[in-house]
């Protein structure tokens, strides 16, 4: 690793998504965490369900009371309970009393009455008793259980919820149920299995208060709905599994497996491979876009490859002229004996030697800094002419459609011009004709001069590294090379325009 950078432990992309995949199996099991929830819904149904039940028995027991007693028949709204009653228990720690206190004896005897409409009241509890599960108590004033399914002549006036019903109001608690078998443990996971509802419910005739029932009821616990709900749950657990799986197929088919393949053909590449080819399963169309974007970097980086060995090669062959030049000339020189004339050439040829490789150097430096230099923006020839004219006054520069904006900064708009002017100034040049225009909905800059122009024979060589046609007055054959790599970096590219006269390159941006 690069300055000692020690690689971090990252999970594979695989890791990740059984990860993922886990955690979706696992979801339905996390709904058992709402077994709490769920156990105060029951609750609350039993309580509703003893709520309803006991007012339909309220209303009988005042009837038969009244019939009894010979009072009239008690009217409608007679059991003083003046508005609508919600049930609100829950499953808290908090809400859930201890277990119910013990019956005791039956202290006084309940009356005549009472004994009377008892064997009806127990037998409409029995019958309801066999569908309902409900225990049902029908009490006097005194707590006294004279009639119903449970605790039959026995009292219950010192239970705290029919102490409240006494005092003329309903009572709804959840206690802790006690059971006579071991409970299983299952039923550990939900508290409402572990609880019992009790509802007391006053009974008036002629808003005077003749007694309460008191009934009780376990609520049902999630294990048997879910037990009653078997079939579905399987069809769920089975729809879960295929789902996971699906999602565990799509991705692996359109994520794992794309860049897989890509991670396997960039390894490969710059390996006895020419070109990068994208796999052919891509999978999403942001992993084609990444294919793409690998394919034109390796692309360009190939590009960049063999022009640095085709540059490599130019640059050795240039080097080598002059280098030999100036070892033989150095080896003439150490002849004392030789002609003054003769070694000043010798020494002529050493002088244009040296500035012939400071030349090149100079511009395969400028060369290898075209893409650094070169920055995208916008300018206008109008905004160039001022350093043209100044640079290159020996040239009549003439401009058109100079206020057209040109997608390149002003700097690098110079460098190029730079290079392209002296070029034409080396080539005979004297006038220049500077065009910027639109073809083919992009921008251009034409460069026109009226120099020698280029021979057919040359036309397709004068972009290729170090070709001049001045070797012999010091042409490094460079400065094309330097425009062509600006233009490039900038997203542009340079051409040669077919022209009457003179040399024309056309510099098209985009």
């Amino acid at each position: 690793m690069q300055g000692g950078v020690k690689p971090r432990k990252r999970p594979k992309l695989w890791t990740v998504v059984l990860l993922v995949l886990g955690i979706v199996l696992c979801l339905p099991f996390a709904g058992l965490a709402l077994f709490r929830f769920y156990d105060s819904q029951l609750v609350q149904q039993t309580e509703e369900s003893l709520l309803t039940q006991a007012a339909v028995l309220s209303a009988t027991y005042s009837e038969l009371y009244a019939e009894a007693a010979g009072l009239d028949p008690p009217k409608r709204g007679a059991i003083s309970v003046d508005r609508a009653v919600f049930p609100a228990l829950s499953v808290n720690r908090e809400t859930v009393l201890p277990p119910r206190p013990d019956a005791q004896a039956m202290q006084l005897d309940p009356g005549r009455v009472y004994k009377q409409i008892a064997a009806p009241l127990s037998r409409i509890a029995a019958g309801a008793q066999t569908q309902t599960l409900v225990g049902y108590r029908f009490l006097d004033t005194f707590g006294n259980v004279f009639a119903g399914t449970a605790e039959l002549g026995e009292n219950l006036g010192q239970v705290a919820e029919v102490q409240e019903a006494m005092q003329g109001n309903i009572s709804s608690v959840a206690r802790t149920r006690l059971r006579e078998d071991r409970t299983p443990a299952v039923y550990t996971l939900s508290r409402a299995a572990r609880v019992r509802v009790f509802v007391a419910m006053p009974v008036f005739v002629e808003e005077a208060q003749i007694g309460a029932v008191y009934l009780s009821r376990t609520p049902n616990h999630i294990f048997r709905f879910l037990y009653g709900e078997r079939f579905n749950l399987a069809k769920a657990a089975v729809f879960v599994a295929l789902s996971t799986a699906l999602i565990g197929f799509v991705f692996w088919r359109f994520i794992t497996r794309p860049i897989r393949l890509l991670i396997e053909r960039t390894q490969s590449a710059g390996y006895g491979v020419d070109a990068w080819e994208p796999p052919e399963h891509l999978g999403t169309r942001e992993i084609e876009e990444l294919s793409q974007s690998f394919q034109s970097l390796t692309t360009r980086l190939q590009n960049k490859q063999d022009a640095l060995k085709t540059y490599t090669a130019h640059v050795t062959h240039e080097l080598k002229s002059p280098l030999t030049a100036l070892k033989g000339a150095t080896e003439l020189l150490r002849d004392n004996s030789l002609p003054v004339e003769q070694r000043n050439k010798l020494l002529d040829t050493v002088d244009k030697g040296g500035k012939r490789m400071e030349d090149l150097l100079a511009h395969m430096r400028a060369f290898s800094l075209a893409d650094q230099s070169a920055l995208t923006g916008s300018c206008r020839l109008d905004d160039v002419v001022p350093f043209v004219t100044e640079t290159f006054p020996k040239l009549s520069v003439q401009v058109e459609n100079g206020d057209l904006p040109l997608p390149v900064a002003e700097e690098t708009l110079r460098i190029i011009l730079t290079h392209l002017l002296e070029n034409a100034q080396q080539h005979d040049s004297s006038e220049i004709v500077l065009t910027a225009g639109q073809r083919n909905d992009a921008t251009t800059l034409r460069v026109a001069d009226n120099g020698t122009g280029v021979s057919d024979g040359n036309a397709g060589k004068i972009m290729q590294p170090f070709f001049t046609t001045r070797r012999n007055s010091g042409g490094t054959g460079m400065g094309l090379n330097i425009v062509t790599a600006t233009a490039e970096a900038i997203g542009g590219r340079l051409s040669l325009d077919p022209s009457s006269r003179g040399a024309c390159f056309l510099l098209t941006f985009g």
